[in-house]
């Protein structure tokens, strides 16, 4: 499924589960317990499969049954299946089909997506917008080139953008979804792999698993704690070198921590790079101050979206959403190397020591 930004979190030092970047680790104490007290050691499992356009690795470390894990990936797969934008026979297909025609009769999971789509869209006003797919389709930035000879010309941004109104997007009663006006499409790549965390999260947590790590494509979710009851260590992707580099470490425990920046989906033209999260009021990739924001929350789908909201709304829009809202935590890094974070992260997000050029401020 295309994705209008695709989130890379770098978790550090055991296992590398995505190619888009993320990484992460269990660590065991050195100390050793009385025998009386030792917890009997159950091997990790994990899984990889390539779903949404996208790596996706689930680990379990307290539990070692593997139809567990055949759930989760039947589920990801069937919302692969319902809420694509490219496969036939989708509910979002079928919307799109039927631009300026008639509402369709959709599943209720899509429906609710849908919900949380246009709801971030009203909240960010149209910052994150579920009726992105004209422009995403005309820059088609997921393709995987790194240099073209063009870009997309003024008139044909111009006529897509025309496309794009969330306000256009009628959610109706019984699961009825109408795209108001022909040539509108609905993507959900700015939410649905967040949906997917949650989902994945929610069949762990009612098959009795405690502790494991979700990695969809990037977006990753620490389900419980590591088995000591510590924090999972995440890393988080410096955006001014290579994949794989890390700005600092954010410790989690049963959160969701999604980021968008302008390193990682994008191509050269003359010179001057394009990413792929798209502003539409400009029709043109985002310009400003930010190159990363990092959401931590208790839901990915929030997580998700707010990522793409607050990346094109900027800095100070992106900061005064975020005070607005409650449970959400998050990194602002801007072209200046400037850090800002929330006030309940302070004691949570630890700078590298080999990144002294940049600052970190509180907000």
């Amino acid at each position: 499924m295309k994705k209008i930004k695709d989130i890379r979190l770098i978790l550090i030092l055991i296992l590398i589960v995505s190619a888009t970047g993320c990484r992460y680790k269990h660590e065991s104490k050195n100390t050793k317990l009385p025998e009386s007290n030792l917890i009997p050691k159950i091997e990790p499992i994990s899984r990889t499969e390539f779903l949404m356009n996208t790596v996706m690795t689930i680990k379990i470390y307290d539990n070692n049954d593997e139809s567990i894990l055949d759930k989760a990936f039947l589920r990801l797969k069937e919302i692969e299946n319902r809420m694509s934008a490219t496969l036939n026979g989708s509910d979002v297909n079928k919307i799109n089909e039927n631009a300026g025609i008639k509402p369709v009769t959709i599943n209720e999971d899509t429906y609710f997506v849908l919900n949380r789509a246009k709801y971030y869209a009203e909240i960010s006003e149209g910052a994150c917008d579920p009726t992105i797919g004209p422009l995403v389709n005309l820059w088609n930035i997921s393709s995987g080139e790194k240099n073209r000879t063009s870009i997309p010309n003024i008139e044909e941004i111009e006529e897509k953008k025309s496309y794009v109104n969330y306000k256009d997007l009628e959610l109706l009663d019984n699961n009825q979804v109408f795209l108001k006006e022909k040539n509108m499409k609905i993507d959900l790549g700015s939410i649905v792999k967040g949906y997917a965390a949650d989902e994945v999260s929610r069949i762990l947590r009612e098959n009795g698993v405690k502790s494991a790590i979700i990695d969809l494509g990037g977006n990753i979710f620490t389900h419980g704690e590591k088995q000591d009851a510590s924090y999972w260590n995440i890393g988080i992707q410096d955006p001014f070198k290579i994949t794989g580099n890390y700005l600092g470490i954010l410790k989690a425990k049963n959160n969701s921590i999604v980021t968008s920046g302008d390193y990682e989906r994008f191509f050269e033209y003359n010179g001057k790079k394009y990413h792929h999260i798209l502003d539409t009021k400009t029709g043109y990739p985002t310009e400003n101050e930010l190159s990363g924001v990092c959401i931590i929350s208790n839901k990915s789908i929030d997580g998700d979206a707010l990522s793409t909201a607050l990346f094109v709304l900027g800095l100070d829009n992106g900061i005064e959403l975020v005070n607005s809202l409650e449970d959400i935590e998050a990194i602002f890094i801007t072209k200046d190397k400037s850090i800002y974070i929330t006030k309940n992260l302070k004691d949570k997000f630890t700078l590298g020591k080999e990144n002294t050029s940049f600052t970190i401020k509180e907000y």
